[in-house]
């Protein structure tokens, strides 16, 4: 099943620059899972262990119940947790029905000891976030 999340990871920012065989590494620790509308994902100020990867639906990202952004498929969350371990800086709720992959923050940290080439592909994306996030903390 790992290999048919490549379509999937592939299409993300985030893993676009992986190769094939640290796609498989990627994709070896995700899991599928599904939520229904108005379930929160993340909620912000809360200890953070994993990510999520849009498949179908919509998620909505609010910080303060100010709504920021909302993430449809291709999209992502939760990056910034699984790679610093910091705690949420918003809240994620499914907006509508979602279909998402799923990353564990534990196994994504074995997985780039493993390989490290995995976390240096991701930093330029990871660093653009941290900008736009900023940004959009100064208003």
């Amino acid at each position: 099943m790992a290999h048919a999340y490549h379509n999937h990871l592939i299409s993300v920012p985030l893993f676009a620059d992986l190769d094939e065989s640290e796609l498989d590494a990627v994709a070896a620790i995700t899991t599928e899972l599904n939520f229904s509308a108005g379930t929160a994902l993340m909620n912000e100020g809360a200890g953070a262990h994993e990510m999520v990867v849009v498949v179908d639906g919509t998620l909505e990202v609010t910080r303060a119940d100010e709504h920021i952004a909302d993430i449809g498929p291709g999209g992502f969350a939760g990056e910034m947790a699984v790679l610093t371990h910091a705690r949420r800086d918003a809240t994620v709720t499914a907006k509508s029905d979602v279909k998402a992959l799923h990353l564990d923050g534990r196994a994504f940290g074995d997985l780039i000891q493993q390989v490290p080439s995995v976390a240096a592909k991701m930093l330029p994306i990871v660093a653009a976030r941290v900008v736009e996030n900023s940004t959009n903390h100064q208003h």
